[in-house]
């Protein structure tokens, strides 16, 4: 055992010794972070990442060194990073705590609103030396951000309720990432006041609320829910006109560079409801 931890300590000091040598091999703790370092033409540079990392196509022949249930430290330090992109909200406390007390170069990459995507790429571009790749590439979201937003500043509002899951019946609340991207559209959360992110809620609410649109993660067991549902209550809304839009949740629910991507596809399922029948 002492042998053991003695070569993992020497393979460490191997990896981070040189704080100034080139930024070349990086690990990227989530899939939002991965597809930054794509984004900005640094892919090959990704020798390691998470398991639900699958975008772009690249991106899936990269080593897998962890999932939700944790990160594998061994495997981790064997690809010899030179930094790690790491995940607060989504990658484990105590994974994260070990890397940082090996002395690891660990930088956190975690957006919560669309702005910030655009300030962490530049960071990112920084952090890996390479700040006008990550200028670029936030440029081109701040684009793609100001013209949607412009595109929909003055629309009608639309009663929406996101369906996050189906058993349990889960949605987006008050501050969360889904919540000020249904705003952006125009339209008005019906759980926007619940103090929880992603809280459960009793179908009855949602009946109560009377959504004109329902958009739907595009988990096969919630789109399957279109039928097994919202099919039985004409009287809402959002089902007697026929506005229950699955959404791709992979480009909407990630905060990086397809954010804007999924932002479109949401505004525009909710636009929908806006259009004469």
């Amino acid at each position: 055992m002492i042998r053991c931890f003695f070569a993992f300590a020497l393979m460490l000091c191997a990896c981070f010794a040189v704080a100034s040598k080139p930024i070349e091999r990086i690990v990227a703790l989530s899939p939002s972070s991965t597809e930054m370092l794509f984004e900005m033409g640094l892919g090959k540079r990704v020798v390691g990442t998470v398991e639900w990392a699958d975008f772009p196509e690249a991106a899936k022949a990269i080593p897998r060194i962890g999932s939700y249930a944790g990160i594998n430290i061994e495997a981790l330090i064997a690809l010899q990073p030179d930094i790690v992109v790491a995940w607060k909200s989504g990658n484990k406390e105590s994974d994260l705590q070990k890397l940082e007390a090996l002395g690891v170069n660990v930088l956190y990459i975690d957006p919560k609103t669309m702005d910030a995507v655009a300030d962490d790429m530049e960071r990112l571009g920084s952090a890996v030396g390479e700040p006008q790749a990550g200028k670029e590439a936030a440029g081109r979201f701040r684009d793609r951000y100001s013209a949607l937003k412009r595109q929909f500043a003055n629309a009608d509002p639309v009663r929406v309720f996101y369906q996050l899951s189906y058993e349990p019946l889960r949605t987006v609340g008050q501050g969360s990432w889904v919540d000020a991207l249904i705003k952006d559209c125009g339209g008005d959360n019906v759980f926007g006041k619940a103090p929880s992110h992603y809280p459960v809620v009793a179908f009855e609410s949602v009946i109560a609320r009377d959504p004109e649109v329902i958009i739907m993660s595009s988990h096969t067991n919630v789109v399957n829910s279109k039928e097994a549902l919202w099919s039985e209550w004409p009287s809402v809304a959002a089902v007697r006109e026929g506005h229950l839009i699955p959404v791709n949740s992979s480009a909407l629910l990630r905060s990086g560079p397809r954010a804007t991507e999924g932002l479109a596809l949401l505004c525009n399922a909710i636009d929908q409801a806006r259009r004469p029948v």
